[in-house]
Parts: C-alpha cells; structure tokens; sequence
C-alpha cells in the first residue's frame, strides 16, 4: 500500500499546493473524472452521458442537420434573408462557443498532467506553461478523448442489440442471457481501454509523443501494471464514495437556514423575496459542487500522472501481487 500512499499523499499536496490548478480542474472535470467504475454504474443507461460530447448529441437531437431543415433553410435564405442570416450568426456563435469549450476543456486535461509531472520532476510550472502544453499536445489528447468515448459508444451500442431482437421474438429468455454475457464482456473491455487512454495521454503529453506512438506505449505499460491500475481505480473510486457523502452532509447541513426561512418567515415575505431565497440556494449550491468537483479532478489527474511517471521511471508491483508472494 506504500506505493499508493505516496502517490495519493503527493497528488493532494500538488492539488492543495497549486491551487491555480482548480480552474483547470474546473473544465477537466467536463471530461469525466470521476473514476472508471462510473463507467459500470453508467453502462445500465443505453447512452453515455455528460462531457461534451453531449453537447454535440443535443445540437443533432434538434434535427438541425436533417435533409427537411436544410430545406427549409433554403426556402427562409430566400424569403426572409435578414432573420435567416441572424439564425446564421446565432447558429456560428453557439458552434464557436461549443468549440472553445472542448479547447478548454482538453487543454485543461493537458495542463494538469503537464504541470503535475513537471512538480515531481521539480521543473517550473504556472498557468502559462500549462497552455504552451496544451498547444502542443491538444490533437492528440483530443483523438484519445474520442477514441475512448466512441469506443464505449460503439460498445453499448451493441448491448442494445439483444433487447432490440427480443421485441421481435418471443425468446427474450436466450436473448436476456446473451445481454448478460455481452454485458460482462464489454465492461471489462472498457474499462481497459479508460487505463490505455489514460497512460496514452500521459505519454502524450509528458514525452511528446503523437496518437499512434502514444496508444501503443499506454497499452504496453497497462499491460504490465494491470493489477496496479485497478487497484488504483478502486481507491480513487472510494475516495470519490467519500467525497460524494461527505459533500451530502454538507448540503443537509446548509440546506437548514433556508429551510428555516422559508419555514418561518413564509407569511411575513412576499412570494419574490423567497423566490430570491431558494435561486440563492440553488445558486449556492452550484457554486459549492462545481468548487468540489474541480479539486476532485485535479487530484484524480494528479493521481494518474504521478502513478504514470512511477510505473515509467521505477514499475510499480500491485497489493494483490504481494499479498501472494508473502505465501
């Protein structure tokens, strides 16, 4: 357990040390960091959801990319130029403001990573180091980041199979049977392939190494640490258990003076003055998750970059490992 003590003590000093890295981890944490077990709870649901690739599912939801639409753009260009040129513009701003939060978002991944490996190898870190990281790296994170996502897109697509075939055959019981074994296949899959992504982004970033060159040398490093990246996933997984709770505490504990107003002074404010109460409360809230939940990214990424830099420059043998060896 040595070994991931250190790494675990060391990641909260770099998190709680540098704090200009919450801002970073604020954006990060659009990614999804909140460990690979989220993956098992999520694969219930018949999508993947959050990041931005959610952003991306929501503009094409509308339809706006549909053969009638485009249609009927043609028709608005020529009838009503004017509104169709303000939808136009409305339309580039959405895209250019969806396109610079993924920017921010991967170049927040990578400025992490970059100024957590430059802590332990004691070199100059601060925001702006972070970004000249980030410009370097940027394409290569960003394909790991969807070869990952469209891999457990493709993936959970193909569990859905099973409940599609049995709405048309009475066989549901052979086809229940055949999710189920899908199902306990491709989570696994998935999950290995989040440790690959994460060393590749490692050796993106930390070596300069591009996709290809990058995917591979993740793949080899998890295959010789395997049993050191679970075990590192179940910890980060409890701690985020633990976050997650304590965070439950708090709320209750602060949700208690609104609840106060709005109990006693119900009958003396005017329905706006609790109107302004309960946004606060919301408003306090938000504020108070998104401030949790970019401490918690930073540190997970910390975590990894330092479990990366150990297993590169020294290996790492896992607790299980031990365990038996002492027999």
């Amino acid at each position: 357990m040595t070994l991931y003590r250190n790494i675990l003590k060391s990641s909260w000093k770099n998190t709680w040390r540098n704090k200009y890295l919450w801002f970073f981890g604020l954006f990060a944490a659009l990614i999804g960091n909140s460990g690979e077990l989220e993956i098992f709870f999520r694969s219930f649901n018949d999508r993947m959801e959050g990041g931005f690739f959610a952003w991306f599912k929501g503009i094409a939801s509308t339809g706006i990319f549909s053969v009638e639409a485009l249609k009927n753009i043609g028709r608005l260009m020529v009838e009503d130029t004017g509104t169709m040129l303000l939808l136009l513009f409305t339309l580039l701003l959405v895209l250019a403001l969806g396109g610079f939060l993924i920017w921010l978002t991967v170049a927040s991944q990578i400025a992490i990573v970059n100024n957590t490996a430059n802590e332990k190898l004691g070199k100059k870190h601060n925001i702006q180091i972070g970004l000249k990281a980030a410009a370097k790296s940027f394409w290569s994170v960003l394909g790991l980041n969807i070869f990952v996502k469209l891999f457990s897109y493709i993936l959970f697509g193909a569990l859905t199979i099973p409940i599609v075939l049995s709405l048309f055959n009475q066989g549901v019981l052979g086809y229940g049977f055949l999710f189920v074994l899908l199902y306990i296949v491709f989570i696994p899959l998935i999950l290995f392939v989040s440790f690959i992504i994460k060393y590749a982004i490692a050796y993106s970033v930390i070596k300069n190494e591009g996709f290809l060159e990058s995917l591979k040398n993740g793949w080899n490093l998890f295959m010789k640490n395997f049993l050191v990246s679970i075990e590192m996933t179940l910890l980060l997984f409890f701690i985020n258990f633990f976050v997650a709770f304590i965070l439950i505490l708090v709320f209750l504990v602060l949700a208690v003076p609104f609840v106060f107003i709005f109990a006693v002074f119900s009958s003396i404010l005017t329905y706006i003055n609790l109107m302004f109460v309960f946004i606060g409360a919301i408003l306090l809230f938000i504020v108070f998750t998104a401030f949790a939940g970019s401490i918690l990214a930073t540190f997970q990424i910390s975590a990894w970059t330092y479990l990366f830099i150990e297993l590169e420059t020294k290996g790492g043998i896992s607790k299980v490992k031990r365990i038996f060896s002492k027999k």
